[in-house]
């Protein structure tokens, strides 16, 4: 099949692509048994061997579904020292031991270099705690073809391609934030077989391919090359980390001229920024917030990939708690270069969350700081989760805006947005109540108000309003 070809074969199901459908369990049916089935991880930041627990118990759960290969996308030594990558092998090795799973069929470790694998034995943070000595001698950056040797048993090539079942794997390591020095050209003198078929291939590098997954706010992304090389290639699924998106947001998964993924984080997780609650890591300064930061060190995930004839599926997963996280993603195959699975084509058809009816919001009034430690009176709202057990549709986040009336015209005086504690995780751990917290100066003086509270999908749909009652 050439490419022209190729990009006629539009799969009828895109616009409704995504698992969530209701129609997924027919659809899954039909497909019969996979053609490929990977695992995949990335950001698994270990050091000692009692770091090790969770990524030992996901290469378990992989190897208990007979995966073919396992991808890491990075970031594998957490402070870039040879024997982090040695406690990374042994796990891997006790696991899939001579990189057999229990069947005695071969599972393809497909591991790429992050910049934490590469350079972190250069940071203030690794010399402070292992000394300037140390970190000299037992980096991984000035050693990384050696380290890999010695670790992984196989040869290290900046670029590699491998091959299972046909269906081809190219990863590319970490040299900077920037760019793949030689990635155009391998791509070329690999083209012939990348195309042959009209089959996937999958790339892997650490950081996302720029204005893919996540889009604009995913800190870290490269300079935009590896975009525009695998726009060429409408077969292409590219793994990405490095941002630690959690993978309750759909916007991990992104399709233009080619397929990106991001793959998450098995250690941390960095809920999106400007919500009330999230950390701010994209800001220089001190965004107002009158909460603290949310926990989520027990969101560890990763997912199985399936890849059939006729679409790609991704489970998606937590292994602190051994629950899947939403619903799997479901790719038509081959792609729809018509409609693709950009972010404004599905946020056309994403389902929007709706409070249950007779849901109730209610208001407590008390004193506080905010998270820089200042006083103030303070006021909180309080709702219940919006989960698909409950309504149908599970929330991604909520919007709470501060309303009064003056004369004839009703003002918005702020206006924020809040993740549930727990939406990271499964519905079975994120049910619950839902707070948002407001301080006195954010609030009206001299005027009575409300707070309208919408739950949102992660493509900017809101559903309907419920209310407090007038606070005078």
């Amino acid at each position: 099949m050439n490419r022209r070809e190729f990009l006629q074969r539009s799969g009828v199901l895109a616009g409704a692509a995504y698992l969530g459908s209701p129609a997924l369990a027919e659809k899954l049916a039909t497909l019969g048994n996979p053609n490929l089935v990977i695992g995949i991880v990335s950001d698994i930041h270990l050091r000692g061997a009692d770091t090790a627990g969770t990524f030992i118990h996901t290469l378990e759960y992989f190897r208990s579904q007979k995966v073919d290969g396992v991808i890491i996308a990075g970031d594998m030594a957490d402070r870039g020292l040879l024997p982090e990558l040695q406690v990374v092998a042994d796990a891997w090795f006790k696991v899939f031991p001579k990189n057999k799973g229990l069947d005695g069929k071969r599972t393809e470790p497909l591991f790429v270099y992050g910049n934490h694998d590469v350079e972190a034995h250069t940071w203030g943070g690794t010399i402070n705690s292992v000394g300037k000595e140390v970190a000299e001698a037992q980096g991984i950056g000035p050693r990384r073809a050696k380290a890999w040797k010695q670790c992984f048993k196989e040869p290290y090539q900046p670029i590699w391609m491998k091959t299972i079942k046909g269906y081809h794997f190219i990863g590319a390591h970490w040299e900077n934030q920037k760019h793949i020095s030689g990635l155009a050209d391998f791509l070329q003198e690999h083209n012939s077989e990348l195309t042959a078929d009209g089959k996937p291939f999958f790339y892997i590098q650490h950081a996302h391919p720029k204005d893919t997954c996540n889009c604009a706010w995913a800190w870290g992304r490269d300079d935009g090359t590896v975009t525009k090389l695998l726009s060429n290639y409408p077969n292409a699924v590219a793994f990405s980390g490095h941002s630690h998106s959690p993978l309750d947001d759909d916007r991990d998964l992104w399709q233009g001229s080619f397929t990106s993924i991001g793959t998450s984080s098995l250690k941390y997780l960095y809920p999106m920024p400007a919500r009330e609650n999230t950390y701010q890591d994209d800001w220089s300064a001190k965004p107002p917030s009158q909460m603290p930061k949310m926990n989520p060190s027990d969101g560890r995930q990763g997912m199985v990939m399936r890849v059939y004839d006729s679409a790609i599926t991704f489970e998606k997963r937590e292994f602190v708690y051994d629950e899947p996280i939403g619903e799997a993603w479901y790719l038509p195959w081959p792609i729809s270069t018509k409609e693709p699975l950009s972010f404004e084509n599905r946020a056309k058809s994403a389902p929007i969350p709706q409070f249950p009816a007779d849901t109730k919001v209610t208001v407590t009034e008390g004193s506080g700081s905010d998270r820089y430690g200042t006083s103030q009176k303070q006021v909180t709202v309080h709702f219940p989760t919006v989960l698909k057990k409950n309504a149908g549709v599970r929330a991604f986040d909520y919007e709470i805006q501060v309303e009064y009336d003056w004369l004839d015209v009703r003002h918005i005086t702020a206006t924020k947005r809040v993740f549930s504690p727990k939406c990271y995780l499964g519905e079975n751990k994120e049910e619950g109540e839902v707070i948002c917290v407001f301080g006195e100066s954010e609030l009206p003086k001299n005027f009575a108000y409300r707070f309208a509270v919408r739950p949102c999908n992660c493509f900017g749909g809101k559903g309907n309003p419920i209310y407090t009652d007038w606070i005078k």
